[in-house]
């Protein structure tokens, strides 16, 4: 029969065994210090100065004084004097220097990691259940680095499968960002948590966006839209259109070819710049190769088309309304009394390079001025 126990080396009573007591103690004492093993601190080197009874560290690799060549062991002080214990491989010792649980490897005291891998839940301050595995309940929550870069991934299985964080008003969805059954990246919203909108969404592959937030073609007028290359004709073909009189997007419109109700002259091929504050608050300016129109809506209708420029309207007839021009610019022509040259803001000069200019001109008005020997008259024609 052995002397001790196998596991925990206790010192057996031997028959007809004197004193039988000290091997009874030496046992209990054994006991005392490795169940409910709780050390000062792990890797311990030195001895302290005043330990207290029942004290016990987990030494070192290189215990020095009094702890000398019991590398790793466990030390008791014990009766005014250290006892020193192996620890075998699967003991727990609690460590209150470190405040942690350790395990006894067979080299080293190191942390239940065993414990804290492949758990069914973790809850902090609230429970985790079989859909959230992972349960936070806290004023804010950080997750910072450690050295330099941090990255946060969700990761999903297949392309069909859904990573996204969701945001939540009293348990009900209202906000979801990420890929929802795509590669693409989505932002969505819900008033009710039932219905949703894709407001945004972002190609995989072009990086391109789309969704209800954006202009989905070149006729979309919805206000609040994102405007897009294309959007009104801006970077790309213009709109096509049959009536500027009904336009009520700001952009940019064209009548290709055909005549569209409203355009200048009735006449097709006008590009026209549409621009709108409110209902009330419109104004067109229409181009064509040589042209320039001008008009606003004014009390609840279009007033007619103003001339800015028009190169095919420089030279003609000039004529005018209540002081208005709405003829030619300049008009070049001769009569009886000569040759004359007149301009859209009533201004007319006469000459007779051959024979001197004795009275004014039929068609003069108001004051007149002869220079240069009755062959130059300056005056205006209304």
């Amino acid at each position: 029969m052995p002397d001790t126990s196998p596991i925990l080396a206790l010192p057996f009573l031997m028959p007809s065994q004197a004193q039988k007591h000290v091997t009874h103690n030496e046992a209990l004492r054994r006991l005392d210090i490795v169940v409910q093993l709780s050390v000062a601190g792990f890797d311990a080197t030195t001895p302290p100065a005043a330990p207290e009874e029942g004290e016990v560290h987990a030494l070192s690799a290189n215990p020095e004084a009094a702890w000398a060549g019991q590398a790793q062991a466990l030390a008791a002080w014990l009766d005014g004097t250290w006892h020193f214990v192996a620890p075998q491989e699967g003991w727990r010792a609690w460590g209150r220097a470190e405040a942690q649980l350790r395990i006894w490897n067979g080299g080293a005291w190191v942390l239940p990691q065993a414990e804290t891998e492949n758990l069914a839940g973790v809850g902090i301050g609230t429970a985790s259940d079989a859909t959230n595995r992972l349960a936070v309940a806290s004023d804010a929550a950080l997750l910072t680095h450690d050295g330099a870069d941090h990255r946060l991934k969700i990761n999903k299985a297949d392309e069909g499968d859904t990573a996204s964080v969701v945001f939540q008003s009293n348990w009900t969805g209202h906000a979801e960002m990420g890929l929802a059954g795509v590669t693409d990246f989505a932002i969505r919203v819900s008033g009710d948590g039932t219905d949703w909108t894709e407001a945004l969404r972002f190609d995989g592959i072009t990086g391109k966006a789309g969704g209800a937030a954006v202009q989905a073609s070149a006729e979309d007028t919805a206000i609040g839209a994102l405007m897009t290359v294309g959007a009104f004709g801006l970077g790309d073909t213009l709109i096509p259109t049959t009536d500027f009189d009904s336009l009520s997007a700001s952009g940019f419109y064209f009548n290709q070819g055909t005549a569209a109700n409203g355009a200048p002259d009735g006449a097709g091929g006008w590009h026209v710049i549409h621009l709108q504050h409110a209902n009330a608050a419109r104004s067109q300016i229409a181009f064509r190769p040589g042209k320039i129109r001008f008009r606003r809506y004014v009390g609840g209708d279009w007033d007619t088309w103003s001339t800015v420029f028009s190169q095919s309207e420089l030279l003609g007839t000039v004529s005018q309304s209540g002081g208005t021009p709405t003829g030619a610019v300049i008009e070049r022509g001769s009569n009886g009394d000569g040759d004359y040259i007149r301009w859209a803001d009533g201004t007319q000069i006469c000459t007779n390079a051959n024979a001197p200019i004795t009275t004014a001109p039929a068609d003069f008005t108001g004051a007149v001025t002869r220079i240069d020997g009755d062959k130059l008259w300056i005056g205006r024609w209304f």
